[in-house]
Formats: structure tokens, C-alpha cells, sequence
């Protein structure tokens, strides 16, 4: 298997070309040539790649909102070829005279193919693509993504080649219907994730990338990649100070490009794990610098080096900064530290002192002086929004409003509290 190696945005230019080239004997329109093969290091965003950016591409290229592709994501490692081919069922034959009465068997429809038929008819959620309970409006084209395909044992692999080859794009004998994408994900064999190379038939059925790492080929910091993931951190909320911690280390955060046995490992997804567990410890110690017992917990996600790195940040973004008690006590007046690291400190106190609608609405007058840089009052005052609104706290200031009124995405962060 040839791979090229690409970053996101490069990827996502040539996936809209390849969505947009039709396979001319496909019976179903808008068919397309190829699936995608998406190989990389762990942790970094190929399937949160395939089902946003890919899921926009794949309703693009059918001219619907994005709410109306549907996706479907099938973790393929671990899993039997008969989960996904589907089982024969014992009948007996009654049409054929030479065998009537005997017993045959038929093929049952695979479950991936009813759940793309389910979300056809609108059996997924808008908001996130993913499956759902309740019937809504009817998905116009369905994205696939096949987690950990390269993990995939041979058997299951073959199984899944007639559906992968989209010129034939059926499962188990049966066709799978329309505007479907294929997109396959799967680590290197150097990751030791137990990640095999694709059989040889299916080499020319896919278009295979390598994701760029955390490191590019002179061993220095990918800086869109770093920054693609800063994007992604800050969309999700992230704590603001592990927010800063990469926007401070995109050189020198020790991010893990290899995989090696027996040890935690730095990668975009064990990053995450360990800022929301800083962020837990922070509530639960009220303090923004890590001791000695915490930083052992936080060196079992992220390893070591990533640990001791975290630590030192903290420990020096923290010196100087006020307490709750002085925040609390005086929002419109208390200091505001120089210095974007000391002020995400800052407003992370602020965060920490929210308890009430008192103490939330002190937060918000605090983050929200003209000291604070502009960016980083929107991302202070998010997270004390989302904390008031799982707390129960009504925001009823002139602020708050004004904030919800600039920024209406953070409703439906709200509403999934």
C-alpha cells in the first residue's frame, strides 16, 4: 500500500476532489471512485476528521446541511466478520420442487446496512450525525467511517471488501443504496497498536494518507497540526490554562510521534483525558499547581516527560495570580496579572470561586475587565457559563445576556448540560 503523507488541510483539499470524482459504472448517482484510507499515530483526529470535516465535505458535495448527512462510525478491530456480514438463517426451501421441504439457508442483512437504511429515514441525531432512537428529518447521504480497519484481522477485512471496492458497494450480497462514503482509519505498524498492513486486493480500492504527526520530518513541531488540535480544544471547552499550556509549548510539549511498549504515551487524546482530570483536581484542591501525588496520576495518562512539562507550566503561570477570596471580594478592582499565561490563571481562579449565581455573576465582572485580552474573555466566560449552567445557577445580568446574545452557540453547550 502506497500512502502519501499530508497534513488536515491538505487532506481535506483533495478529499473534496475525491468526493466530487463519480464512478461512471456505479448504478447509483454521485457514486464515488474511491474509499479513504486514513492512517496516522494515535491520537491524532482521524476519525474526529472523518466524522466533522469529512461529514461538511460529504453534505457539500450533495448540496444538504450538514445536519442532514448521517454518520456511521464501526469499530472494526476486535470484531467478527459476522458482525457485520450477517448470519445464515435456516428455512425450508418451498418454491423449488427439486429441494422443497428441505432445509436451506439465507443470508440475514447485515446490521451496517440497516443502520444506514434507520438513518435514511431519520434515525440519527442532527447535531452529532450519530445514530439515534427518535426519527427525525430523513438523512440525504450517510458518511461510514470504519474505525481501526487496519487492526482489523484479514477475515474481516475480506469480509468488508465489497463495500469498501465502492464500484460494487454492496454487504453480504446486498446492496447498500446511495450516497454513501467510505472512510477507513487505522494506526502504523510502528504505533504497536496491533495494526497490520491492508490485503493486497483491497490496495487499489482505497486512497490511503498518513496523517502528519506532532513532528514533521525534520523532527520539529507540526505547527498546523499542533494548532488544528488548539482549535478543536478550544471548541470543546477545554480548561483555558491546558488550552494556553499547548498554545505556550507548540515547540518543546513532548508529544509522542512513536509508540513504545510498556509506558504512557502524550498524544492529542491522552492530552485531553489529563487536562480534564487537572481541571477535576483543580475544583477539587482549589489550588492551579500540581503536587507531587497528582503529578504521578497525571504522568499515568500522558507519561513522564508530558507530566513534568504541565507541572512546570502550572507552576509558573500561577506565581503572582489572586486568590478567590481576593477576586471575589473585589472583581471590578482586583488585580489582573500581565502576561496571557498569568491571566488565563487568573481567570481560572475566577472559574474556580463560581459556587452560585453570586459568585458566577463576580466571575463574569472579573473576566470580563478591558485588562483581559479579547480571546481569552470569550473563553473564560464560556466556562463559566457552562459551570453555572450545570450547576443550576440562573445568569440574569445585563452581562451574561449580552455574552449568550454575541455568542448563541454556546446554547446548545448549555442545553447538553
Amino acid at each position: 500500500m502506497t500512502t502519501q503523507l499530508i497534513s488536515i488541510p491538505e487532506l481535506l483539499d483533495n478529499v473534496a476532489v475525491h468526493m466530487a470524482t463519480v464512478d461512471p459504472s456505479s448504478v447509483h448517482p454521485k457514486q464515488m471512485q474511491h474509499s479513504i484510507c486514513l492512517i496516522g499515530a494515535p491520537g491524532t483526529a482521524k476519525t474526529y476528521t472523518a466524522t466533522h470535516e469529512m461529514r461538511e465535505l460529504w453534505a457539500a458535495q450533495h448540496g444538504c446541511a450538514v445536519e442532514e448527512c448521517a454518520v456511521l462510525v464501526y469499530r472494526c478491530a476486535g470484531n467478527d466478520p459476522s458482525e457485520f456480514i450477517g448470519m445464515g438463517i435456516p428455512q425450508k426451501e418451498e418454491l423449488l420442487e427439486r429441494y422443497k421441504g428441505q432445509v436451506t439457508t439465507r443470508k440475514a442483512v447485515p446490521d451496517l446496512l440497516v443502520e444506514i437504511e434507520r438513518a435514511r429515514m431519520g434515525f440519527y441525531d442532527p447535531a452529532t450525525g450519530l445514530k439515534a432512537e427518535k426519527q427525525g428529518k430523513p438523512a440525504k447521504c450517510v458518511l461510514v467511517v470504519l474505525d481501526e480497519f487496519l487492526q482489523a484481522s484479514a477475515a474481516l477485512q475480506t469480509t468488508l471488501s465489497s463495500f469498501v471496492y465502492r464500484a460494487e458497494n454492496t454487504l453480504g450480497g446486498f446492496d447498500a443504496g446511495p450516497n454513501i462514503c467510505v472512510v477507513m482509519n487505522g494506526n502504523r505498524t510502528a504505533d504497536k497498536s496491533g495494526a497490520g498492513k491492508m490485503l493486497a486486493h483491497l490496495r487499489d480500492r482505497a486512497i490511503c494518507y498518513e496523517l502528519l504527526g506532532y513532528r514533521d520530518q525534520n523532527n520539529k513541531a507540526n505547527t498546523p497540526v499542533i494548532r488544528s488540535y488548539i482549535d478543536h480544544a478550544k471548541s470543546i471547552h477545554l480548561h483555558p490554562l491546558m488550552i494556553q499550556y499547548v498554545e505556550s509549548n507548540i515547540e518543546t510539549a513532548p508529544w509522542d510521534d512513536v509508540m513504545e511498549n510498556d509506558r504512557s504515551h502524550m498524544t492529542f487524546r491522552s492530552f485531553t483525558g489529563a487536562a480534564q482530570t487537572i481541571a477535576a483536581y483543580f475544583e477539587a484542591k482549589g489550588t492551579l499547581t500540581l503536587s507531587e501525588t497528582m503529578t504521578k496520576g497525571i504522568a499515568a495518562i500522558i507519561g513522564t516527560k508530558g507530566a513534568a512539562s504541565v507541572r512546570d507550566f502550572l507552576a509558573n503561570v500561577a506565581d503572582g495570580v489572586p486568590t478567590m477570596e481576593a477576586i471575589l471580594a473585589n472583581p471590578e478592582g482586583c488585580d489582573v496579572p500581565d502576561g496571557m499565561g498569568a491571566q488565563v490563571a487568573a481567570g481560572s481562579v475566577a472559574i474556580m470561586a463560581v459556587e452560585d449565581t453570586a459568585t458566577a455573576e463576580a466571575a463574569l465582572t472579573y473576566v470580563t475587565r478591558n485588562e483581559f485580552a479579547k480571546d481569552l474573555q470569550v473563553q473564560l466566560m464560556a466556562q463559566i457559563i457552562a459551570k453555572s449552567a450545570s450547576g443550576g445557577f440562573v445568569l440574569g445580568t445585563e452581562l451574561s445576556s449580552q455574552f449568550m446574545a454575541a455568542h448563541p452557540s454556546l446554547i446548545a453547550l448549555i442545553n447538553s448540560l
